[in-house]
């Protein structure tokens, strides 16, 4: 039992030291422009203690504060003593230069500029390694799509299936068809997408699971009903009925994500540029309120130019910083906003907002921004991934089932092929429902892929679906036959 909670401890010790890590550059941000404003360790870690947008850090911030004020044990005495007892390795690294450099006299700005780089640095190659880490399940995931198409049709053309064994054969009545297979690629598809859920994170929060549920719930049951009641079957309608069910119950969440998606980015794109604004406003001697009403009230910020706006007007009504902070965060859920905002508040307002504290936080915002944009440019060509495996998967696979159908007819000329036919047909329905999920399933992980959420996969389910449909409706009406493009010309 004792193993046992040693191993959980320290399983939660690795957990808490890895959130501490990603959190770290932000906090270095938060000390070193504060610390350029004049304020002492011991205020910015009651500073720290306030801020929720990072709780790890912020949890550590308590536990000093806790020693210094119950134990009654100096400030710099407890920051030094971290290292010793470091849920972080560089974290307590950071406090205890950060300490020596307070008690040797030196250049305390420099030092945490120079520890603040160098933090953004690290966190812009962790997002690339991220990004490769993604690029390995992406061509796993790929690779898994091909090798499933590439055993079908292995099965089909070997005589497995009712393609040609089993549909030639009136003997083999035993024999069914492999559906086991059609069921793979949906299934490593949900697989990969439980892989992917503690590799990419999103500044842009998950829609609300309930209202999710509940737009989707009513398409879907209605579409299991129809399938399983058999009342289109005649028809072969089941994989349409099944697609528009998918798609139906997607339409909300893509709506919504996409309304919330491009709301994000326009505010992640207009924050670099209105602390630049502050900044060289503040350089002609205007007052930091002055500074940040006059940016905000700008036009051209796009879908945050409302939030941009009330800024503003908030300022110059008098209304309390806190409550413009709330506002801000009732309207944009983005860490990257919320605490570039939230640093800007606190320098001004805690006596700074001097033109070098203004310019470090506005290269630090831009930062953040580039390290973010440049995730989103790497991340971006997998879309086209998305796309070019459901193409490849959709088109071949109906491709080799009707090539064998074909071929199969025309052995049988002469023959009564009408129970063949409705096998066939069968067969087909089954393996375009499956296409039809496996669509939806890959959206859903293209989105998690290339915006960090599964909410931002529900547009790709609805592409990927609608081409799917597209080749069932080409294969259906023949338009394409392979038989007669292999068929040598007549002399």
């Amino acid at each position: 039992m004792l193993s046992f909670k040693n191993l959980n401890e320290a399983d939660h010790a690795k957990k808490q030291g890895k959130k501490i890590d990603g959190e770290l550059p932000f906090f270095i941000a938060i000390v070193t422009l504060l610390a350029s404003s004049g304020l002492g360790p011991y205020i910015i870690l009651q500073k720290i203690k306030e801020i929720n947008l990072l709780p790890a850090i912020r949890q550590e911030s308590i536990k000093l504060i806790k020693r210094i004020d119950l134990l009654g044990i100096d400030p710099l005495t407890a920051m030094g003593q971290a290292k010793d007892r470091p849920s972080s390795k560089a974290l307590g690294e950071f406090l205890s230069g950060y300490v020596s450099a307070i008690q040797s006299g030196g250049n305390v700005i420099s030092y945490l500029k120079s520890k603040m780089l160098s933090s953004f640095e690290r966190l812009e190659s962790r997002e690339k390694v991220a990004v490769e880490k993604l690029s390995g399940i992406v061509h796993a995931w790929l690779t898994m799509q091909i090798v499933i198409l590439a055993v079908f049709i292995l099965i089909a053309s070997i005589g497995s299936t009712p393609l040609s064994g089993y549909m030639s054969s009136p003997t083999a009545s035993n024999s069914d068809p492999p559906y086991i297979i059609l069921i793979f690629a949906p299934i490593m598809s949900g697989l990969f997408l439980y892989i992917a859920k503690n590799l990419m994170f999103s500044n842009i929060p998950e829609l609300n699971a309930k209202k999710i549920i509940k737009f989707a719930v009513p398409p879907i049951a209605i579409g299991i009903v129809l399938i399983l009641s058999g009342i289109l079957s005649s028809f072969n309608a089941n994989p349409y009925i099944l697609a528009i069910s998918l798609a139906a119950a997607s339409i909300w969440p893509a709506i919504q994500f996409q309304k919330t998606y491009q709301k994000n980015l326009d505010a992640e794109t207009a924050t670099p540029q209105i602390l630049r604004d502050i900044t060289e406003a503040r350089k002609a001697g205007i007052g930091p309120e002055k500074c940040i009403a006059h940016a905000c009230k700008r036009t051209g910020y796009g879908k945050f130019t409302p939030v941009a706006n009330s800024i503003g007007s908030k300022l110059e009504w008098g209304v309390p910083i806190n409550n413009i902070y709330d506002s801000i965060k009732s309207e944009i859920n983005n860490f990257q906003v919320l605490i570039s905002f939230r640093i800007l508040f606190e320098v001004i307002f805690s006596g700074g907002g001097n033109v070098n504290t203004l310019d470090t936080l506005s290269d630090t915002s831009e930062k953040i921004y580039n390290i973010e944009k440049n995730k989103r440019d790497m991340l971006r060509p997998y879309v086209m991934v998305g796309f070019m495996i459901i193409v490849i998967t959709g088109f071949t696979t109906l491709l080799t089932i009707d090539s064998f159908s074909e071929i199969n007819n025309e052995k049988k000329m002469g023959v009564d092929s009408s129970g063949t036919t409705s096998q066939t047909n069968t067969f087909m329905e089954y393996i375009s429902m499956a296409l039809i999920a496996q669509a939806w399933l890959a959206g859903l992980f293209v989105g998690k892929i290339t915006r960090g959420v599964y909410s931002g996969g529900f547009i790709f389910s609805i592409m990927f679906i609608g081409m799917t449909i597209v080749s069932i409706v080409i294969f259906q009406l023949h338009l394409i036959n392979i038989s007669h493009l292999l068929k040598a010309p007549s002399s």
